[in-house]
């Protein structure tokens, strides 16, 4: 375990969706997920007072849906702006894997917003964007009635060298 800061720099991805099946998403992101350490990775403080990483044996996405349908669009803009202002705000939970949280907001029949925020010290953006694409190749296989295949999604490689646990400020 290596000790870490307290303040957790935060990485955030808003995108438009067209006619998802939300549980699949979810199942999407699991499959992709479970892939990787990163996603179980939680952070607890230790004797000395300093915070810890430590890996939990399973971790669960949760992917909260709301459905704003019976609002106005400018209505929605206005509190998708207002949900992202507080979200940046309010940080992560930082004993609970994973550190990252996931909206998925039915704006009409068929449009959606996804926004998804993850703790920076477990990946950088490269490779948030690595797992928006296995995310998007794991939901078209399960759509098929396939079983999506697992990669190491956020791990180091010599082109995405490992992300050190620096101390810094929480990005908002």
């Amino acid at each position: 375990m290596s000790a870490i800061s307290e303040e957790l720099r935060t990485e955030q991805f808003v995108m438009s969706l067209r006619g998802v099946v939300p549980y699949v998403y979810e199942q999407a992101w699991q499959s992709v997920l479970d892939g990787t350490p990163l996603s179980r990775t939680a952070l607890h403080r230790g004797p000395d007072g300093l915070l810890r990483r430590t890996l939990r044996p399973e971790a669960r996405f949760r992917l909260q849906i709301v459905d704003w349908r019976a609002t106005r669009a400018e209505v929605q803009d206005a509190r998708l702006a207002e949900r992202l202002a507080g979200e940046s705000s309010t940080g992560l939970p930082l004993d609970r894997a994973p550190l990252m949280c996931a909206t998925l907001i039915r704006r009409s029949d068929r449009d959606w917003t996804f926004a998804w925020r993850y703790a920076r010290e477990l990946m950088d953006r490269r490779a948030g964007l690595r797992i928006l694409e296995e995310v998007t190749d794991a939901y078209a296989v399960l759509l098929r009635g396939g079983n999506p295949a697992r990669h190491a999604t956020a791990a180091p490689t010599a082109a995405a060298p490992a992300r050190t646990w620096t101390p810094g400020p929480v990005a908002r």
